[in-house]
């Protein structure tokens, strides 16, 4: 038992030496690589993570090479994801290329008028209805949650959304 401590003690003695070894040539290695620098100490923070995370819990004979593989991995990953991302934001743009109106004085106070409209509705409520309309719709608290969280039977809480649901629509009409 005595052993696994100090192998423990060991590991994280040896992972602090390779932190202090390692951040700046990451540091630099990421400043290089990636358009927004305020995410160069994360990128460095994920490489020792994923470092800490390994299974194996062999000694690194090459510490440098196995770091700097799981920083090119990373950026590897990253620039998969925001590839993804793009492909789905062009994609998302090109289908709704001819739905977009243009985002005209008019239509900014037609939304405020609406905003305002939905929160005196809302006040009309009952706190007890009010609170759970809102923790369903804006918290996105599942029925069950709300339950838990308020003290209420689950047909209690939807009662109290079809009670909000018919009220907002009866005041502010159908948006569709």
């Amino acid at each position: 038992m005595g052993n696994d401590e100090t192998n423990g003690s060991s590991s994280h003695n040896d992972l602090t030496e390779l932190f202090a070894q390692f951040q700046f040539p990451l540091e630099k290695y990421f400043r290089k690589r990636v358009y927004n620098q305020n995410e160069v100490e994360d990128l460095v923070q994920d490489v020792f993570y994923r470092l800490t995370s390994r299974t194996d819990n062999a000694d690194l004979e090459r510490p440098e090479a196995f770091i700097f593989q799981i920083a090119a991995n990373l950026l590897r990953d990253k620039a998969r994801r925001e590839a993804t991302k793009r492909a789905f934001t062009k994609q998302l743009s090109d289908q709704n290329e001819n739905a977009f109106e243009e985002l005209s004085p008019e239509r900014v106070l037609l939304g405020k008028e609406k905003v305002v409209a939905l929160k005196n509705a809302l006040n009309e409520l009952p706190e007890r209805t009010r609170t759970v309309f809102l923790l369903h719709r804006f918290e996105e608290f599942k029925y069950r949650e709300i339950a838990q969280q308020l003290g209420i039977s689950m047909s209690s809480v939807e009662k109290h959304m079809m009670d909000a649901i018919k009220h907002l629509t009866h005041r502010l009409g159908s948006s569709e």
